[in-house]
């Protein structure tokens, strides 16, 4: 099943909704990196799935690209 990107991508708003709890505790918590997300400028965006399985574990799933670069500076 191909889903359209867009569907995929919630804003800070929509991600508040599915969890519901507000926008401002939800940016609090996306600004001290308990929860997986992304930002375009200064504004937030959630990829749904990760989202709703960090919703499921509490765990904030690791960026490989972050790691690597990381344990590649010597």
């Amino acid at each position: 099943m191909n889903k359209d990107i867009t569907e995929e991508i919630l804003t800070l708003y929509e991600a508040s909704k599915h969890l519901q709890v507000s926008e401002k505790t939800l940016a609090q918590q996306a600004k001290a990196g308990l929860v997986p997300h992304f930002r375009i400028g200064k504004q937030f965006r959630f990829v749904r799935e990760v989202l709703m399985e960090w919703a499921k574990t509490g765990a904030v799933p690791q960026r490989p690209e972050i790691s690597e670069k990381r344990g590649s500076k010597g």
